[in-house]
Order: C-alpha cells, then structure tokens, then sequence
C-alpha cells in the first residue's frame, strides 16, 4: 500500500471511531431523547434567548410559592422539554430549594422585558424566608447538564 492511501485509511477509520464515540455519549444530535441535552455537561438550556426572573418581584412575600421566568424565544430547549426543567434556588446562605418541574403559562400582566416573551413557572414546597437574596437558576434535573443563572430574589 501507497504511504498516502495508509494515512488516509487509518484517518477514516480514526474519524469513525470519533464519530461513534460522540453518538455513544449522547451527543449526536437527532436521536429520540426526551430530555435536554441529554449526556451533556453543557448550560441546561443551551440554546436559549435571553431569560430572567419575571415573578416575584422584588419584596415577594414570604407565603409565596410560585415563581415565574420570562424567556424571549420559544424555539429553544426550555419550550421543547418544559417538563424536564426546574428552578434552584440558593439564598445568600448556601442553602438551596428547588420548584417542581416547570410549567408554560400565559402572563398578559407580568412584565415584558423582550420583544416576544414566553412564561414558565415552578412551584415551592413551602415559602421563602425574609431579608433573603435568593439566586435563580434553571436546571434540567434528570441530566448532567449545567444548570444557568436566570436573576435574583430578594425577599
């Protein structure tokens, strides 16, 4: 054999060992996943617009359970899987809760930082404590995503 149809046979047969690892690891793209980004440690919401904290606002009170998140798009990971995320949140402490997982809802009244805004909301077992700063990230709990920052609360 010719040195370069070696090399260019052991390159194939390098990128297809390559390519069967990344669909191994879940990475592949297309597959029939229910869950979002599924055997990646990439942000949990990886194609997102921009989100935030739309409820509570500031000064929530501490019987309130519901909290809300605005996003600017819905071609993105959070409205495709909505029921496969939740919200951490972790006060000025260390201590975290988390909601259950997320519902889309429709909010004519709530604020309307984008051009298009799409809501998601998540319930607390219980309220959250006064005099607290509480950080809001959106998580994809069944997967080993990284869950991203959305805002703050302070109650």
């Amino acid at each position: 054999m010719r040195p370069h149809t070696l090399l260019s046979a052991r390159l194939t047969r390098a990128a297809l060992v390559a390519a069967s690892l990344v669909v191994a690891a879940g990475c592949g793209g297309g597959g029939g996943s229910n869950i979002p980004n599924s055997g990646s440690t990439a942000i949990c919401d990886s194609n997102a617009g921009a989100i935030s904290v739309a409820r509570p606002t500031p000064g929530f009170p501490q019987n309130g359970n519901q909290i809300e998140i605005v996003d600017s798009t819905n071609t993105d990971q959070l409205n495709g899987f909505t029921s496969q995320f939740d919200l951490n949140l972790i006060d000025n402490f260390g201590n975290e809760i988390d909601t259950g997982f997320l519902t889309a809802l429709p909010d004519p009244n709530g604020p309307h930082p984008y051009t298009n805004d799409f809501y998601y909301a998540g319930s607390l077992n219980g309220g959250l404590l006064a005099g607290r700063t509480y950080n809001v990230y959106l998580n994809a709990p069944n997967t080993n995503c990284t869950r991203g920052f959305v805002g703050q609360i302070f109650t």
